[in-house]
Order: structure tokens, then sequence, then C-alpha cells
């Protein structure tokens, strides 16, 4: 990578002595570099790229972990690149955490099957096509030991859920707009609508839309489509970005439309908690947080593969809706207090036998702070 490019996307989050650690076990902390897909700096795409850093960094503070972060700005080359390089690293992290954003884990890992670091993939699964191609985790390569996910369907279902329940009407005209194809998660929150709508009488999905996950994009072709389908009551979006522009539309051409989203970002809960979006489906960012309370576990010898496989679906994601937005609002974004990631660890909580990452746990232990 040349410097201009290092200097773009690289934030180094240099975690040892700016908070006493709570966890400190070792004279030599775990080291970790996260490849994020996203954005160093908010572009109109949305900050969840951004969230996934922050809680990442508040979880290595809990565990005295040593945490880098390349971003790769969108760009899914840029972001091999960046695994090329770690992987040439003559002092190479322990760990390397990836996501299948725009299809790229497949060339990653074979980019780091060369080095000593153990890869674990998060918020993107490989597609069953990919997964033909390099095997599962610990096969083919031995290094790259798992892969965290949300259940993006479950949590699709759910959003769609709510929103059904606030249309009173006989009939459920929705209208969906997704992230671009080539996103797993993208097509798996769709996935959900869709199964939800699939038990409902005279419930129909006008159409689904594809954007580059932007406000500007979903703005426009919620404009476009609201005009296509006057009958339309309920407008869903892959996240929160998107929400916020459908909702824009849908005032501009006066549609009495319900409007829901994905993702919690603080400018979305602040429209559910003043009435704009209906509700929004919480909870993605904290994935990396999640990772690494999985690898601090691996690295003090509680590897997940024995009780819960090398492969984690898990089941966290949760609706914010007007009565509670601004409840979770608080505690993400309005206090300057560091969330207790070690809550969910199995090696400081050894009774602990399966993961349970409810965010309430959180949520519940800032409120007697707050």
């Amino acid at each position: 990578m040349n410097r201009r490019a290092t200097l773009r996307a690289c934030t180094y989050f240099s975690l040892m002595g700016i908070l006493k650690p709570n966890y400190a076990l070792s004279p030599r902390s775990p080291r970790v570099v996260f490849l994020n897909p996203g954005e160093a700096v908010q572009r109109g795409t949305g900050k969840h790229w951004q969230l996934v850093s922050k809680f990442m960094a508040m979880a290595a503070r809990t565990f005295d972990i040593e945490l880098e972060i390349l971003y790769a700005e969108r760009d899914h080359l840029l972001m091999q690149r960046q695994a090329e390089e770690v992987a040439r690293r003559s002092e190479p992290p322990d760990y390397v955490v990836i996501v299948n954003e725009k299809m790229a884990a497949q060339q990653m890992l074979i980019s780091l099957a060369r080095s000593p670091a153990k890869i674990f993939v998060i918020h993107n699964d490989l597609t069953p096509e990919q997964r033909r191609g390099v095997g599962n985790e610990r096969e083919r390569f031995p290094n790259w030991i798992g892969t965290l996910t949300a259940n993006a369907e479950l949590g699709g279902y759910r959003l769609m859920q709510f929103l059904h329940q606030k249309v009173h009407q006989p009939e459920i005209n929705v209208i969906g707009i997704t992230g671009d194809p080539n996103t797993p998660v993208s097509l798996e929150r769709a996935a959900g609508v869709a199964a939800y709508l699939a038990h409902i009488p005279n419930a129909r999905i006008c159409q689904l839309a594809f954007s580059d996950w932007s406000y500007a994009d979903s703005n426009q072709k919620a404009r476009v489509l609201l005009a296509r389908y006057p009958g339309a009551n309920v407008i869903w979006a892959a996240n929160d970005t998107m929400a916020l522009g459908a909702l824009e539309a849908a005032k501009v051409s006066n549609s009495r439309v319900v409007v829901g989203g994905m993702g919690a970002l603080q400018e979305a809960l602040t429209s559910v908690a003043d009435g704009g979006l209906t509700a929004i489906v919480a909870g993605d960012y904290f994935v990396g947080a999640f990772a690494m309370v999985m690898l601090y576990d691996y690295h003090w010898g509680k590897d997940f593969s024995t009780s819960e496989g090398s492969r984690l679906k898990l089941d966290y994601l949760s609706i914010v809706h007007r009565k509670n937005a601004s409840r979770f609002a608080d505690v993400v974004f309005r206090t300057e207090e560091t969330l207790d990631f070690g809550l969910y660890s199995k090696h400081l909580h050894p009774r602990t036998v399966v993961y349970d990452f409810n965010p309430e746990y959180l949520f519940k232990t800032m409120a007697k702070k707050l």
C-alpha cells in the first residue's frame, strides 16, 4: 500500500495507557487488526462502520487489547491490498478481523493464509458458493478460526412485523430499499421481510430496490417508487441512512406511509423519538465488540468452537420504537462512560456456557449509573 493510502485508510487505536484496563492478565496483551470496509469519515453512507470501530475500541479497553483499525473507504480492492500488507508484516498481529463486504473475504482469506495471525470474520458471512471455494473455518485455512454474524434475516422479520402492526389498513403494500446485491447481509434483511409477509393475507411487496446505502440514493429511489405505487403504506430500508432518505421522500410527496430501518444511528434514534421513523432494528454495530469478547476468551484458552462451533449466527437484534428510543440513545450515545463488554466473557465468568450477547445487559448496567 502506498503512503497516501495508508494515511487515508489507517486509524490506529493505541489503547495501552489511555485507560487503566480492568482485566490486564499478561505482560503482552493480544494485538488485533480490524480491516474495516467502511469510511473513516462520514461521507453519505452513514456512521455504521465508524460505530463498529467505536465499540470495538471500548471492548479493547475493557480487555487490554491493542487494536489497529484500517479503513477501506468502501473500496473492496483497497481492503484486499490491506490484507496483503498485513500478511507481509514481519511482526504480525495475533488476530485479524475481516468482513465479507462486496464478497471480498474469499481473497482476503487466501492472502492471509500465509500469516500466523488468526482470522475472524464478522457481520457478513461467506456465501455458500464462496465456502465451496475456500471451505469452512479451520479446514483449508486453519488460521480462519471463526465467523460471527447477527441473524439479519430475523432482524428484517421483526422490523416488518412491528411496522405491520402500525398499519391500520386492510392491505399492506410494501416498498423495500436494501443495500447492494453483492453484500450478503442486505439480501438476508430482505429475506426476513419477505418471510414475514409470506404469511400475511393481503400483503405484497410492491418492489424491492437496491441502493448504495446512502441517504441521497434512497431518497431518489423512494420518490420514484412512491409515485409508481401510490397505494404503498410501508417503506423499510436496510440501514438507517437509507430509511431517513426514504422518510424525507415520503414527507415531500405527502405519502401516508410508515417507515422503518436497521442500524440505530443517533440521528435515526432522534427521528424515532420525535415520531418520524416508526421503528429501527438495533444492535448491528456491537458485532465487532462481541468479536473482541470471543477473541479475548480464545486467547485465554476458552475456545468458542468447543461449545458453539466456529460459525456463529446469533440473535441479538432488537426493535427500537418511540417508547424506548430515548433510553437507548442515552446509554449508547449520551454518556461518556465506557460500556463494560466484560459482562459477556466466558473467561471472566466461568459459569457462562454459551454466549448471550443481549445488549440489554449493557443497558441495565449503564442505566444504574445515569
